[in-house]
C-alpha cells in the first residue's frame, strides 16, 4: 500500500476485541500512514504510541462526521472501530453522508466472532444483535423463545444475570447460556451454565452473550 493511497479515502478500521494480539497487521500499517487517528478512548489507548492527532468519538457524531468532511481531500483519516466495522459501528452512520468510493472498510476481528471461538462454537447458525443500551425485554424473550441460538452485546444496564433472571422468570426452558467477559484481556473469564446458574452471578460491565438449545 502507497502512503499516497489514504489521501481522499476515509479509512474504517477495525482494531479487534482489545488485545494487540488482535489486531490486523494491515490496520497498523495504515494508522502509521495516517494524520489524523479518531477513535474511542480505549482504540486510541492501543495506539498512544503514535504521535499524530488524535481525536476522541464521543456522542457527538455530527461533530466527528464534519471534520471529517472538512478534512478528509487534505489529511490522511482513519476512524478506529472496536471489533469490525460491519458489526454495530460508527461505519453505518458515515455511509449517510460519504459515497461508498470515499470509505474504504478494513475489517477486524470482532468481540462477537472471538466470544464464539472461545465457547468453541459455530455462529453461521446464531441470530445476533445488540442489548447496549437495550431494555425490550419483550422482543429478546420473543427471539430466545424461537430462535435456537443468540447471540448479544449486553452492558451494565441489562446485565447477563438480569438477562438470565428474566427469561428464566418467564418460563424459557432448556437452554444454556455463554457468557465471555473481558475478551482478549488477561481477565477475560468463560461462563457456561443453565439460565438459572447464571441469574446468580456476577459479570463485568461488557459481554458477550450467547443462549442456545441444551
Amino acid at each position: 500500500m502507497e502512503v499516497g493511497d489514504l489521501v481522499n479515502k476515509i479509512h474504517i478500521l477495525g482494531i479487534g476485541p482489545g488485545s494487540r494480539d488482535y489486531l490486523l497487521p494491515i490496520t497498523e500499517r495504515v494508522v502509521s500512514e495516517a494524520n489524523v487517528i479518531i477513535g474511542g478512548s480505549r482504540a486510541l489507548e492501543l495506539f498512544k504510541k503514535y504521535k499524530q492527532e488524535k481525536i476522541l468519538i464521543t456522542v457527538d457524531l455530527a461533530k466527528i462526521k464534519d471534520y471529517i468532511k472538512e478534512n478528509y481531500q487534505t489529511k490522511k483519516i482513519a476512524v478506529l472501530v472496536s471489533g469490525d466495522p460491519g458489526l454495530y459501528s460508527i461505519l453505518n452512520y458515515l455511509k449517510r453522508f460519504f459515497s461508498k468510493s470515499e470509505l474504504e472498510v478494513i475489517p477486524g476481528i470482532s468481540a462477537m466472532q472471538l466470544a464464539f471461538a472461545k465457547a468453541k462454537l459455530i455462529w453461521q447458525d446464531a441470530y445476533i444483535t445488540s442489548l447496549h443500551g437495550n431494555r425490550d425485554k419483550k422482543a429478546l424473550l420473543e427471539l430466545v423463545s424461537t430462535k435456537d441460538k443468540v447471540a448479544f452485546f449486553t452492558d451494565n444496564k441489562f446485565p447477563p444475570n438480569e438477562i438470565a433472571e428474566f427469561l428464566v422468570e418467564n418460563g424459557v426452558k432448556n437452554k444454556i447460556g455463554i457468557v465471555v467477559e473481558n475478551l482478549s484481556y488477561e481477565s477475560e473469564r468463560i461462563v457456561e451454565a443453565s439460565l438459572e446458574e447464571l441469574s446468580k452471578q456476577k459479570f463485568a460491565k461488557l459481554t458477550v452473550m450467547v443462549i442456545y438449545n441444551g
